[in-house]
């Protein structure tokens, strides 16, 4: 291999985040220790020229060249095998942006590192479902997210669960994440509340930017994060204070679906709290936890729990015929 050639394929190595060792380098491209002091150095003098953060630095323990990162922190293995769990555990992405995504994470890591955790989620990797939608989201929620930055309404051809298409214009406020989905959070014009409301990404056909909104108070206002512990699977609607009774076997699992909460009264077996949260989301969750969990107040949504349970208990009751 010419003397430049190598230099440039060492030069990507360590881009690449791959430890040199000095012997093994030797004994790969065949050249003696004065060769590659002469690479290292050249290597240096590069970075040097182009004022480059980055620094070539030699580690005594395990004999190793690398490129340090201008005192920026590297990913580590297990930093990235913790985001890459979480990742794919999320079923977030259509496959071809999920392994998209994987591969420009793996590659921030050395080749060593690389090699052991494609181990750890190999498995994940090769048997991935996709969420049912099946499509491409990233290049839509990018443009989305620029019209937040640039403060502009937009107007989306949306199509809600029934399979009925909307036009519909909204100020767009956030997009976040949550069970299996990617949302925007936006106003509507029409709207009766104070809050947005969501909408489903792989939902909306397509967007329009109309136009800038100027200081509009519900930019400045709005905070997602003061919203987001009252909101339970990304419905919005009315806020209520709620008080219930649940099984402190379930007292984890309450808090942390929903972390505003205020501790009433303890008996052996049961805890009594009051919480902040948006009714429609709030009852969706509290049906999944039966006898866990009971709500004492309002009377109304009390009430429409009940209803709830008398119509499923209803279905239950008739036997199945042949399917």
């Amino acid at each position: 291999m010419k003397p430049t050639l190598r230099i440039v394929h060492l030069f990507c190595r360590l881009l690449q985040r791959e430890r040199l060792n000095r012997e093994n380098v030797i004994e790969e491209y065949k050249i003696n220790s004065r060769t590659f002091d002469r690479d290292i150095s050249d290597i240096r003098n590069v970075l040097s020229e182009l004022h480059a953060r980055d620094e070539l630095i030699y580690d005594r323990n395990d004999k190793c060249y690398y490129l340090s990162r201008g005192g920026l922190q590297d990913f580590t293995g297990m930093d990235v095998m913790a985001i890459l769990k979480v990742l794919l555990g999320s079923r977030a992405l259509c496959h071809d942006e999920m392994m998209g995504m994987v591969d420009a994470i793996r590659s921030l890591l050395p080749y060593e590192d690389r090699k052991a955790l494609y181990y750890a989620i190999e498995d994940e990797l090769k048997n991935y479902i996709e969420p049912m939608h099946g499509k491409a989201i990233l290049e839509l929620q990018w443009r989305i997210n620029k019209s937040i930055i640039n403060k502009q309404k937009i107007r989306t051809i949306y199509t809600k669960a029934d399979g009925k298409r909307i036009e519909r214009d909204v100020l767009p406020v956030n997009i976040v994440f949550a069970e299996f989905y990617f949302y925007l959070v936006a106003f509507r014009d029409e709207s009766e509340y104070e809050y947005p409301a969501f909408f489903r990404l792989d939902r909306i056909e397509s967007i329009k930017v109309l136009g800038k909104v100027g200081e509009n108070p519900l930019y400045t206002n709005f905070r997602y994060s003061d919203m987001r512990p009252a909101v339970q699977f990304m419905y919005a609607g009315e806020l209520l204070e709620i008080k219930l009774r649940c099984k402190k076997s379930a007292l984890e699992a309450v808090v942390d679906r929903v972390p505003k909460y205020e501790i009433i009264q303890e008996t052996d077996e049961s805890v009594f709290l009051k919480v902040t949260a948006f009714g429609e989301g709030f009852i969706r969750w509290a049906a999944m936890q039966g006898e866990a969990v009971e709500i004492l107040a309002p009377q109304e949504l009390r009430e429409r729990m009940g209803q709830w349970f008398a119509k499923a208990a209803e279905i239950y009751m008739h036997a199945v015929g042949d399917i």
